[in-house]
């Protein structure tokens, strides 16, 4: 295509009359803009923080109200001090080491043994977890020999609706459980022998201590071979399980073996724990869960 000389010495006489800016108006135009943008963006942010103030020409900002602060709820401590622990000196009995841990969302157990018979009847028997927990167990006097404990104990915080869900599961076991049996093995000079026994549970007093309290007596028949039901072992001795509730805390407090009397009326002093003795260390316990219960006593 040709080109036009009219149009080209036009276009020429044109472009020399545009004034370009100079280097130094170009830079002060950009800083220009970049204040103007660096003033929107803080007038956004302004009004995003303040929620209800902006900024407007001939509008004064105002700023949002205080908001107050919302107070947190009141929780009760998860910690369980050694305070609320039974002392050796509250048992009847001579006591040695004392032996003792705490810890965190711990499962409540009261009786082993129970808590099968109920998962094979299948009935409730898994206690709820714990918020916190402490144990100790007390052992006894150092003979030269092994040595077995006189009693354990455990104390856990719960939520209050555990505490008193705990007891309806250990009522639900009693009623299931009062005779089980089950097999087992003991240990003969031939090897294991397969054994059946007879457990029996029974609850010869309750609110006795503290908001809520059971006592749980454990006896066993003797275990026989299951295949010629003859004797293979001695009798085992009477267990008893006290469960006392004060607030949020429970505790659970297990004899050793041979502490308690066999009989529910047993009173031989000095020599294992009575019924009433038993009693009167389970609302010993309860005092001593009151310094840390929730509510307190």
């Amino acid at each position: 295509m040709r080109e036009d000389p009219h149009f080209v010495d036009r276009l020429h006489r044109d472009l020399n009359a545009v004034r370009w800016a100079e280097p130094e108006e170009i830079r002060a135009v950009a800083r220009r803009r970049s204040r103007r943008t660096a003033l929107l963006a803080a007038t956004a942010v302004l009004a995003v923080v303040s929620g209800t103030a902006y900024a407007a020409v001939g509008r004064s900002v105002t700023p949002a109200p205080p908001v107050a602060a919302t107070p947190a709820p009141a929780v009760a401590p998860a910690e369980i001090p050694p305070e609320v622990l039974l002392d050796p000196g509250d048992v009847p009995l001579r006591t040695g080491v004392r032996l003792g841990e705490s810890g965190l969302g711990e499962t409540v157990r009261v009786d082993p043994l129970l808590e099968s018979c109920g998962r094979q009847r299948g009935v409730p028997s898994t206690g709820p977890t714990s918020r916190s927990s402490r144990s100790q167990t007390l052992m006894r006097p150092a003979t030269g020999g092994p040595t077995a404990p006189v009693l354990t104990q455990d104390v856990y915080r719960l939520e209050p609706r555990h505490g008193r869900l705990l007891f309806g599961t250990v009522s639900v076991l009693l009623n299931a459980c009062a005779e089980w049996r089950s097999t087992d093995s003991v240990p003969l000079a031939g090897g294991p022998a397969p054994t059946v026994s007879t457990h029996r549970w029974e609850a010869p007093v309750s609110g006795f201590a503290g908001d809520e309290s059971v006592m749980l007596r454990h006896t066993s028949a003797t275990p026989r071979g299951r295949a010629d039901a003859t004797v293979v072992t001695t009798v085992p001795p009477t267990e008893v399980t006290m469960v006392v509730r004060v607030g949020d805390l429970v505790t659970v407090i297990a004899t050793g073996p041979d502490v308690a009397e066999e009989a529910v009326d047993g009173t031989r002093p000095g020599l294992r724990l009575s019924h009433a003795q038993l009693e009167t260390l389970g609302r010993t316990a309860a005092r001593r869960l009151c310094v840390a219960a929730a509510p307190g006593c």
